[in-house]
């Protein structure tokens, strides 16, 4: 009787020992992550819930690279000028598209809400 107990004991003992390695072996997923600001800037300069029409620029260094047109009613978006100057510090995940998919997605969000002004709605949203 005695050595089954101490068969059990030893087998829990090795349990324990193997969970402890097993857990301290295993490297937590813990990363860092940094941001860069690029200067880029994306802005709604003109907001007229009437007509559902928003028109979004995208600045760099005071100089407007793009504007996109966006139509809600009519369901079109209209650009003029390009991102494409400003490739080397555009970050890797946002392209051409993205900024215009960016511009109408707030597009929406900014008639559906009836927000003609961002600057002010976004100063609201964070005193509360």
């Amino acid at each position: 009787m005695m050595g089954i107990a101490y068969t059990y004991f030893v087998l829990v003992v090795i349990a324990v020992g193997l969970y402890w390695w097993a857990k301290h072996q295993t490297k937590a997923s813990v990363g860092l992550t940094k941001f860069h600001l690029t200067g880029i800037q994306t802005e709604y300069p003109e907001i007229n819930l009437e007509e559902q029409r928003v028109k979004g620029t995208i600045t760099y260094q005071g100089v407007i690279y793009m504007s996109v047109y966006v139509n809600i009613l009519k369901d079109t978006v209209q650009v003029e000028g390009s991102v494409k100057e400003l490739e080397h510090i555009t970050p890797h995940y946002m392209n051409e598209k993205d900024y215009i998919e960016e511009i109408k997605t707030m597009a929406a969000f900014y008639i559906e809400n009836k927000i003609a002004n961002p600057k002010k709605y976004l100063d609201e949203m964070l005193k509360t």
